[in-house]
């Protein structure tokens, strides 16, 4: 439950309800992703507390993303908190290693992509891009919420108002519908290429 002295910040009840409605239905999704992060469960509501303190101070813009937006929202705000948790430990419990020396340093490989690969990544990044867009607005959400934020078929579900029974059917479907536009832009590029080249 959101602590009383963090409600008693907020100035009106139309914002008291939006915060209760917001941990109501956050709540599950944002204490999966920091134990995910932090593997604490000790810690998860803190962290979710301190989201919550942010969302207040951000109410008004919150209020105004639409479901898509405000989910990336608030799972990117406590993927943030519980980050900056992790690293604040990190640095309290700091090490020093003593004896590595420059030997082990030097035998780890360069793992930096090279200058083709990034290009080439980039631009199957944004063919994939290309065909998301073209497809329906509850595709690309399935597709988002599934893969971006790796939530469950119930977490779906809930959020989007389907039953459950019929998310994996919906997500196979927008999937296919995805690689077929995919396959489609992609042969049209490759057909250009020939013809130009």
């Amino acid at each position: 439950m959101i602590p009383l002295h963090t409600i008693s910040t907020l100035k009106t009840d139309g914002e008291r309800e939006f915060i209760s409605k917001l941990y109501t239905q956050y709540y599950s999704i944002m204490k999966k992703r920091a134990y995910e992060i932090t593997y604490d469960y000790t810690v998860a509501d803190d962290l979710i507390n301190d989201a919550f303190i942010k969302f207040i101070e951000k109410i008004e813009v919150l209020s105004m993303l639409d479901g898509c937006k405000r989910t990336s929202y608030v799972v990117y705000t406590i993927r943030n908190i519980s980050i900056n948790y992790i690293k604040k430990r990190a640095l309290e419990n700091k090490t020093m290693f003593i004896g590595v020396s420059d030997d082990f340093i030097e035998s780890i490989s360069d793992v930096r992509a090279s200058v083709e690969e990034i290009s080439s990544t980039r631009e199957e990044s944004e063919e994939l891009a290309k065909s998301l867009n073209q497809l329906s607005k509850r595709d690309r959400e399935l597709l988002y919420y599934k893969y971006n934020l790796e939530m469950s078929d119930k977490e779906i579900s809930e959020i989007m108002h389907i039953p459950i029974n019929n998310i994996r059917q919906y997500l196979t479907r927008a999937r296919r519908r995805a690689l077929d536009i995919f396959k489609k832009q992609t042969e049209g590029y490759v057909k250009e290429e020939f013809t130009n080249g």
